[in-house]
């Protein structure tokens, strides 16, 4: 039920960012809400784990102030919601799967659009294809728990 929440989650952030170029507030305080009343009932990921997932979202919050807004603040904030889900391994494997797929669509966007250096890229959908990407390899027997 989890996975389908979040895909879910991934999918209208990832809708919205790409129409947008947000993410609205109300959904990641509904989901954040969801994720922190599933880790009260079901204690499938420690304390640690969750304090160090939501903290690797806050840090991408500094990264986005000191950064004037390069990295968004809604990605960031996804990112610290997805911890409490995910807990802290999963969700740098997360961040790191994400950033590869946006660096290699970025390549072939550069390129396309004549090495425009301010190109901005919604973040969002890469995380949406990381997670089913996560997904697949932990149905599959993969590297994932």
């Amino acid at each position: 039920m989890e996975q389908f929440g979040l895909v879910f989650f991934y999918g209208i952030t990832a809708f919205d960012d790409i129409r947008t170029r947000q993410v609205r507030t109300v959904e990641l305080i509904i989901f954040a809400v969801i994720g922190v009343i599933i880790n009260l009932i079901n204690k499938k990921l420690s304390t640690s784990s969750l304090i160090a997932a939501v903290a690797l979202g806050l840090f991408f919050v500094l990264i986005s102030f000191l950064t004037k807004g390069k990295l968004g603040i809604g990605d960031a904030l996804i990112i610290a919601v997805s911890g409490l889900y995910l807990g802290f391994i999963n969700t740098v494997v997360l961040v790191w799967l994400s950033s590869l797929f946006a660096a290699v669509y970025g390549l072939f966007a550069l390129r396309k659009c004549d090495n425009k250096r301010n190109l901005e890229l919604p973040f969002v959908p890469f995380m949406l294809l990381s997670y089913m990407t996560m997904l697949s390899f932990h149905h599959i027997g993969g590297l994932f728990n």
